[in-house]
């Protein structure tokens, strides 16, 4: 009788341990810059002048709380709790004592100062590196008192581009439409107002209904659709005068409004039996110009950012 042995071997080897790395990135890790927004400053005789027009006890201290507002909404900084600071807004416009700042972890530093001169409001500032204790840049501004908080943009915007690189967007405008009342009822208005959603303005009553209002390069005309005795009509506004006027003399209906980019030419789609088509008019000379001749509806046109191309909706095929 044979018996059959089955021997089993078993190769042992030397083996080596690993440990797994993961590496999770869902967002990205963005340290706000801290910086130092000391209140500008400003001299007695400044600040009564300024509490009489303007109704503002410390019109510097105004003013920096608006740069200190924009740069920490901005999300790329951190402005530093102004009871840590240990120098004088007029001490340390004049020469930052840079240990002082470092110690509160400060790396960059924003001075300045308020005048009143000449019934202008004129401020100045200075934008400083703590690390490398030396300044980076020193502006100054005159313009009427009313424009205080627009002199708070401007300067952020200004201290914006100089550390990050990039343009500010802080001294810009808004224009939209305000609906208000029953819902029955509603009533829309033109309205403006700045980035920060101050200095809100109505442009319009709300007699009639008021759609896609669209600013021009500068932001001192606005042209939109409004609907005046039911019929829909291209419109151009005049922010600073309040002037407004009607675009073109077409029998039908306008709509859909936009600027070139060079803000001479509007162009926006006219309806007519059914269909509409692209018209272009120059500001200058109200010459307007047909674009498209097409046996469908054409509308919402825009312009490339070079000016040379026009982009649209249709309903055509193909």
């Amino acid at each position: 009788m044979k018996r059959i042995f089955i021997i089993s071997l078993f190769l042992i080897l030397p083996t080596k341990a690993f440990a797994l790395i993961e590496v999770d990135i869902t967002r990205g890790n963005l340290n706000p810059l801290p910086i130092a927004v000391s209140p500008l400053s400003i001299d007695e005789n400044s600040r009564q002048n300024f509490e009489k027009i303007l109704k503002k006890k410390n019109i510097g201290l105004e003013i920096s709380a608006v740069v200190e507002k924009n740069l920490k909404t901005s999300g790329l900084f951190n402005p530093l709790n102004k009871d840590a600071f240990l120098q004088e807004p007029d001490i340390a416009n004049l020469k930052p004592r840079f240990e002082d700042w470092n110690l509160i972890k400060a790396q960059a530093l924003i001075t300045g100062k308020v005048n009143f001169a000449d019934d202008k409001l004129r401020v100045e500032f200075r934008l400083w590196d703590v690390l490398a204790g030396k300044e980076m840049m020193a502006l100054a501004f005159t313009t009427v008192p009313n424009n205080w908080r627009r002199v708070g943009h401007i300067i952020t915007d200004k201290v914006y581009e100089r550390l990050t690189g990039e343009k500010g967007y802080f001294d810009t405008r808004i224009i939209y439409v305000a609906e208000e009342g029953p819902k029955t009822r509603r009533v829309k208005k033109l309205a403006i107002m700045d980035q920060d959603g101050e200095n809100n303005k109505f442009l319009t009553l709300g007699n009639e209904l008021v759609l896609t209002p669209r600013f021009n390069p500068t932001s001192q005309m606005v042209t939109y659709l409004s609907y005046f005795r039911n019929l829909p009509r291209v419109y151009l506004l005049d922010i600073e005068t309040g002037m407004q006027e009607v675009v073109g003399d077409f029998p039908g209906m306008t709509f859909a409004p936009r600027f070139s980019p060079d803000g001479k030419k509007i162009i926006m789609s006219f309806a007519k039996d059914g269909n509409s088509d692209i018209y272009t008019m120059d500001l200058e000379n109200r010459i307007v110009q047909k674009i498209t001749n097409h046996p469908s509806i054409d509308t919402s046109p825009s312009y490339s950012p070079d000016g040379k191309s026009i982009c649209f909706n249709s309903d055509r095929s193909g």
